[in-house]
């Protein structure tokens, strides 16, 4: 999708966005206080965004951004939202708008350590109760080989 569609149908929808064109295609960043506006935005527009296929998390060492990665099949294009969110912070739960949000969203709040208001079942799907949260931030210390062998 180009990204002057999607910011068509998202000011369409009225969510402030900044669209731009990235690597991976037409990429929207929205307010996290937005995101379930513009994911419900995209799904019901023209453009039909009727699925889900992913979201993923990354630590940039300021903040922890999601992206959310849209399919048309309609259209046969992907578009991607993409949200930021302060360590330790929220996320309004896309599950509503799209039900394969629910184990993506479980694995954010388990690894990243964000929660998602208005999830069903935020309780940890990869890791025990020993495991020390969150793993996949910068903070968090990389064991040695000789860690995991003791084990």
């Amino acid at each position: 999708m180009s990204s002057a569609a999607l910011s068509s149908a998202l000011s369409a929808a009225g969510v402030p966005a900044e669209v731009s064109e990235e690597a991976i295609g037409a990429v929207a960043r929205v307010p996290a206080s937005d995101l379930v506006e513009a994911l419900t935005a995209l799904r019901d527009a023209d453009c039909a965004f009727a699925m889900l296929i992913d979201l993923f998390g990354v630590d940039t060492g300021e903040q922890l951004e999601l992206t959310y990665h849209l399919r048309s099949f309609a259209r046969d294009e992907d578009a991607y939202v993409r949200v930021a969110a302060p360590y330790d912070g929220e996320v309004p739960s896309a599950w509503r708008v799209y039900p394969s949000a629910l184990y993506p969203e479980r694995e954010a709040a388990e690894l990243f350590g964000l929660t998602f208001p208005g999830h069903p079942n935020l309780k940890r799907l990869l890791t025990t109760d020993e495991v020390e949260l969150p793993l996949l931030r910068r903070s968090t210390a990389i064991r040695t080989q000789e860690e995991v062998h003791d084990r």
